[in-house]
């Protein structure tokens, strides 16, 4: 059983606890969940790619790297 949107989101809470907060990692894998979602399946919670999209965002953000206001590396 593929792991849900959830699931994703409480990995990444705790890869990242200490350097980027609970909604800022909750709103970057919402984007990114948007961003990944195809036109082949747009109900599937948690397409192929979104964690490793999210992470390399919040790896972004937790460094200093400059995002923007939606987690996106500038």
């Amino acid at each position: 059983m593929p792991d849900s949107y959830a699931d994703v989101v409480e990995r990444l809470c705790g890869e990242f606890d200490g350097r980027v907060p609970l909604q800022r990692v909750t709103q970057i894998v919402r984007q990114c969940c948007r961003e990944t979602r195809g036109s082949d399946s747009p109900a599937d919670p948690n397409p192929p790619g979104l964690e490793g999209l999210a992470r390399q965002r919040l790896l972004a953000v937790s460094t200093g790297e400059r995002t923007d206001s939606e987690g996106e590396v500038s």
